[in-house]
């Protein structure tokens, strides 16, 4: 039973990391807000898939490819770039152990978004032969960097709860 138990909290956890990427996107009716809504998945592929190594690499890969089909990009843009960052990440953070000191954390969470979005512009630039327009990437850099903060509460909050309760 408590093995049962377990199983459906991981199960959640995953099933809130698949809404996340469905909400970014959700096709918001005011004009230019659905390209620069914050990254609210990939806040949570970094928090449990980098930080926490919760998430597999299975499932990290499964929703770049969801996220690609779901945005119309070439597939496997997204999951070629949380993978190879994740990998990335998680070789500092067990290098440098650093998990207790919250602004270090957060200035992970920047530079992994940065790299994150600079590697999908390359891509996106690559496959459409021409430079697509960064401005809408630095606001979501800024965006997503600034809500990171309460997001990593919140995700601390859902790590306790779902994978360290009895």
């Amino acid at each position: 039973m408590l093995e049962q138990k377990s199983i459906l909290r991981v199960v959640a956890l995953h099933l809130i990391a698949i809404l996340f990427v469905i909400i970014n996107v959700s096709d918001i009716r005011i004009t230019g807000l659905s390209h620069i809504i914050p990254l609210f998945d990939l806040m949570m592929i970094f928090y449990f898939g980098a930080f926490k190594n919760t998430f597999g690499i299975w499932f990290i890969f499964l929703l770049g490819i969801w996220n690609d089909a779901l945005n119309g990009n070439p597939l496997g843009t997204t999951a070629l770039c949380y993978i190879l960052l994740v990998k990335l990440f998680s070789v500092l953070n067990h290098k440098m152990m650093i998990k207790e000191n919250f602004r270090q954390v957060w200035q992970q969470f920047v530079a992994f978004c940065f790299l994150f979005l600079l590697m999908k512009w390359l891509i996106l630039s690559i496959f459409s032969g021409q430079f697509v327009s960064i401005t809408n990437a630095l606001v979501q850099l800024l965006l997503s960097s600034a809500l990171y903060i309460l997001m990593h509460k919140f995700f601390d909050y859902l790590s306790h709860k779902l994978l360290e309760e009895n």
